[in-house]
Formats: structure tokens, C-alpha cells, sequence
């Protein structure tokens, strides 16, 4: 576990760089980039969820400070939420930072922030799942010949 702890550690200064760098640049290197990283990042993000669901919203901020930039960064790359799958982890992760009970001002920041971002996936992904069901509408039906 402690071994799994370190490499978990390391990926997530990898990603939280790199996420950095997505985040900077637009260019056609960047979005090929973040194609090619794509599955190993959906990866990461599991992995990080099987982590964080095992801890209460304090302990993760403990032990990720950053982690509200890492999701933030997450939630606003078009590329990597242009599919479901990153999109329906990057929730659960999300869902984990949520404490049932904040006892300060800074909690309830975080839940606020939290509920803000979710709401906007949670939209996203209708728009979206729309967006697919319009498009199969205005498609032309195939008409068999007679």
C-alpha cells in the first residue's frame, strides 16, 4: 500500500503538470498531446478516485492541497471532457471533496466550488447527450428503394 501511496504521489505531480501545461497553451501540439495522454490520464483519475473515496473531505485536502486545482483544471479541458468516461470519474471525484458537515468558512468555500462544478458536468453532459439525440433526429432516414 505504501508502495502504491508513492507512485499514486508521483502521478499526481505528473498530471498536475501537465494539466498546467494543457491548460497554458491551445495550440494543435496540446490537443494531440492530451490525445495521446488521454487513457493513461482516465487511469490516473480512477485510480485517484479509489483513493479519495476512501478518505473524508478533510483528510484529502490534507493530504492534496492541490487537488482543487487538479479538478479545476480537470473540468475546464474541453478535450479531456469531451468523453464520458473522463467526465463521469472527474464527477466521483468531485462527489468525494463534498463534507457533509463543514465547520469552518473555507468547507463551506469547498462545498460551494464542489456543488458549482458538479452542476456544470452534470449539465454538460446533458447538453451533450441533447446535442447526439438532435443530431440522430435531423439525420436523414435511409429510404429502401422501391
Amino acid at each position: 500500500m505504501a508502495q502504491d501511496s508513492v507512485g499514486f504521489s508521483s502521478d499526481y505531480q505528473f498530471w498536475m503538470q501537465k494539466l498546467s501545461l494543457w491548460d497554458q497553451a491551445s495550440t494543435l501540439e496540446t490537443q494531440k498531446d492530451t490525445c495521446l495522454h488521454l487513457p493513461r490520464f482516465q487511469e490516473f483519475l480512477r485510480q485517484m478516485y479509489e483513493v479519495l473515496k476512501e478518505m473524508d473531505s478533510n483528510m484529502i485536502i490534507e493530504r492534496f492541497p492541490t487537488i482543487g486545482q487538479l479538478l479545476a483544471k480537470t473540468c475546464w479541458n474541453p478535450f479531456i471532457l469531451a468523453f464520458d468516461e473522463s467526465q463521469k470519474i472527474l464527477l466521483w471525484c468531485l462527489c468525494c471533496l463534498i463534507n457533509k458537515e463543514p465547520q469552518n468558512s473555507e468547507e463551506l468555500k469547498l462545498n460551494s466550488w464542489t456543488r458549482r462544478e458538479t452542476e456544470h458536468e452534470r449539465g454538460r453532459g446533458r447538453e451533450r447527450g441533447r446535442h447526439r439525440i438532435g443530431n440522430r433526429l435531423r439525420a436523414p432516414s435511409h429510404q429502401p428503394r422501391a
